[in-house]
């Protein structure tokens, strides 16, 4: 399917044309919303009360802080069982909160909504959903807004996005679209307290991945509450037509429900209520509330995606005082710090730990910024007390915290050891920079990725020498392109096998001589034919090797579904399409890798169990001389451990525990073993091949381990280091 990019300017514009088609929804109209056109920014909007302007903050600033709207005052959690409560009676299933580390994508590093559980199959539609329709508090890491944390009142790097789903398929026939969607969304709100009266609906679009449609976003007094799309078009060779399963998104972010219902100057002091009290104690700051208010009402505007964040700041300055917002900064630093601490909590326990490189390296970022906001303003953080609070605080929602607590609060300590060394060896190169009296943003970008030196810090030792500097704007989203959220897949060679009959697959058997017919011979080197028991290369083990018809094969790949048998001597071959082959495999030489590559999921368990729950494969090679595995840890494994993970692998071999194949939808297969599935990465299909090895060890695996029967095959094993990566 080719896709194409979509102008959401130009889509917005033709939605908003044909807007009976799209916006002119029934349940609004029947609870006595009017459509009207805000006089500030030109948006569309449905309310039940007559108004000059949308409920959007940059059109009336916050007008609930200070004077919630709202019947009843909620804290995180009750906000949360109340939604659950409410759906679960009008009969959505609650299901149990994904990983935040997305290993079932290819694309993604962390789960950053909550339809991405869903994607690809069951938006497409070639997998049913696990409930129908469903709700789910997702918790999700996002990063680009991270400038805005602590200071917007609303930012954050993780939150809970409430997902309300539903997928409209030809066999469940439109059952829940845009009426009962926002029907249900009306309903849940009013049972929180929220009043009818005070909703603003306004019109948008949403467009992703080739996919689009309209949206309906809710406000009340300013601030968006959630955000209901309905998935309905796609772009194929650049036509647009209606997809075979229409999905109802509806994603709500957790965190504002308290804080609409009670109407303090931040979402943060709710929503981190214990954990943000633990380090106001620990850090002594205190903050003229009545100030405070007044300053929140205003910081609806500060929001670096929209606009400039510097202009706001100072337009509040001039209402607000200068010395009051400087004196704020200390306590949007707590804020900022809790939440970059419950974000390495969250990602930490799903096996993501911080790195110079992919989605660690944000987790590295935010670390560093925490570690700069303690410098810059005199904080002692006890992370221990820190971390487990936010777990205790959470655990209603996300028991598998706790789990977690312990590697987080190494993983922190590991991760400042390595700041306060690599700040050190850098002080003479921020003084030979200051000694110029500026510092340029190539300069400060280059001082914070390579040295680790946040710009505060930089900024704060250039006022002590009586030097004004300002740090680059979009300074943390200009440090975050090329890294993150989004996959880097990298590019290959690709053979064009499209009018190619795919093959049939015969090396999940021993089966060593077979007889097969040529389809083709390309590029005067690799022979594709109609059936293969060559084992071809993939997760990480190497291809099968043998002859056919005598000629030497020194490679084999599996292009979409194609078998390509690479030959050594290309210039020698002489084979015609149609022609039956005799083909022979190295068996043995298999037998050889399978023992390597089933030792690699013993030495993976091992280093589990032993090192803790954070391990996660982070490559590997199989051939038949050796096995390779790289393993996410945060520091350097002591010798001792290798010597027990050594002696548990062996221990397992010794055990001969029985090695079993199984293929399970993948539904049923996530649910019965879990996430840990995809130990070796995203595996695609809508059926996973699941390698079980007795209780040890359950993971989605295209290796030839049937050739093995148990463990006691591998025989002996010995456990070479290599070299330690950072």
């Amino acid at each position: 399917m080719e896709t194409m990019d979509i102008d959401k300017n130009e889509l917005r514009r033709q939605f908003t044309k044909d807007w009976k088609k799209h916006y002119d929804v029934h349940v609004l109209k029947e609870h006595g919303f009017s459509r009207q056109q805000c006089k500030k920014c030109n948006r569309w909007f449905w309310a039940q009360e007559e108004r000059e302007f949308c409920a959007d903050a940059s059109c009336i600033g916050y007008r609930f802080i200070g004077n919630s709207p709202c019947k009843r005052k909620l804290e995180y959690v009750e906000a949360w069982k109340e939604i659950e409560k409410y759906f679960i009676k009008h009969g959505h299933k609650s299901l149990k909160p994904y990983p935040t580390v997305a290993r079932w994508r290819d694309d993604l590093y962390f789960t950053v909504a909550s339809i991405n559980n869903f994607q690809p199959y069951v938006v497409s539609g070639e997998l049913p959903p696990p409930a129908n329709p469903l709700i789910i508090p997702q918790p999700c890491i996002r990063f680009p807004d991270i400038s805005n944390v602590g200071v917007s009142g609303r930012h954050y790097t993780n939150f809970v996005m409430i997902g309300q789903h539903a997928f409209n398929t030809k066999k469940t026939g439109m059952f829940y679209w845009k009426d009962e969607a926002l029907g249900h969304d009306i309903h849940f709100m009013k049972e929180l307290g929220i009043p009818t009266e005070k909703l603003v609906f306004i019109e948008d679009v949403w467009a992703g991945g080739g996919n689009f449609g309209p949206c309906i976003e809710y406000f009340v007094d300013g601030l968006e509450l959630g955000n209901c799309v309905f998935m309905q078009y796609e772009i194929v060779e650049g036509k647009t037509r209606e997809l075979s399963t229409k999905v109802i998104d509806m994603g709500a972010g957790l965190e504002r429900f308290p804080w609409i219902t009670q109407g303090t100057p931040t979402s943060y002091s709710i929503n981190f209520r214990r954990t943000a009290d633990l380090m106001k104690k620990m850090t002594g700051i205190k903050v003229d509330e009545k100030a405070y208010l007044e300053y929140a009402k205003l910081s609806g505007t500060l929001n670096a995606d929209e606009v400039d964040i510097e202009t706001e700041k100072r337009k509040i300055r001039k209402i607000i005082g200068d010395d009051f917002v400087e004196s704020l900064k200390p306590l949007q630093a707590i804020y900022a710090s809790a939440d970059h601490i419950l974000t390495v909590l969250f990602s930490s326990t799903d096996g993501m730990l911080p790195s110079n490189s992919g989605g660690g390296y944000n987790l590295r970022m935010v670390l560093r910024r925490v570690f700069g906001f303690e410098e810059e303003f005199n904080f002692s953080f006890d992370f221990d007390k820190i971390i487990q609070s936010h777990a205790t605080e959470r655990k209603e929602i996300f028991p598998n915290l706790e789990n977690g607590v312990e590697t987080t609060i190494d993983v922190i300590k590991e991760e400042k050891r390595k700041y306060l060394e690599t700040k050190e060896k850098a002080k003479g190169k921020v003084s030979s920079l200051l000694a110029k009296k500026s510092i340029s943003d190539e300069e400060f970008i280059l001082l914070y990725k390579s040295h680790g030196i946040p710009p505060e810090s930089i900024v704060d030792a250039a006022k002590k020498q009586g030097i004004e500097l300002e740090i680059p704007k979009r300074f943390y989203e200009r440090i975050q392109e090329g890294e993150g959220e989004q996959k880097i897949v990298e590019e290959k060679e690709e053979i064009d096998v499209e009018n190619v009959p795919k093959t049939k697959k015969l090396y999940y058997t021993e089966i060593k001589k077979f007889k097969a017919k040529v389809i083709a011979f390309l590029h005067n080197r690799f022979i594709i034919l109609d059936q293969t028991a060559f084992y071809p290369e993939g997760g990480g083990q190497t291809a099968d090797t043998g002859t056919i018809n005598n000629y030497k094969i020194i490679n084999v790949i599996n292009e979409k579904g194609v078998v390509l048998h690479e030959v050594s001597k290309q210039s020698e071959v002489k084979i015609l399409s149609g022609s039956v082959v005799d083909c022979d495999v190295d068996i043995d030489r298999r037998k050889k890798i399978t023992r390597h590559h089933t030792a690699a999921h013993l030495v993976n368990a091992a280093c589990r169990e032993i090192l803790g729950r954070h391990i996660w494969q982070a490559g590997s090679q199989k051939d038949e001389y050796k096995g390779h595995l790289d393993v996410t840890h945060y520091k350097r494994i002591e010798e001792s451990q290798l010597k027990e993970i050594e002696l548990k692998v062996n221990e397992y071999i010794q055990r001969n525990i029985p090695i079993e194949i199984e293929i399970l939808n993948r539904n049923v297969a996530e649910e019965q073993y879990g996430f840990t599935l995809y130990q070796g990465g995203a595996v695609p299909g809508k059926e996973l091949r699941i390698v079980k090895i007795g209780d040890i060890d359950a993971e989605a695996c295209g290796g030839t381990h049937h050739n093995l029967k148990s463990t006691g095959e591998i025989g002996c094993f010995v456990l070479v280091i290599s070299t330690w990566k950072s």
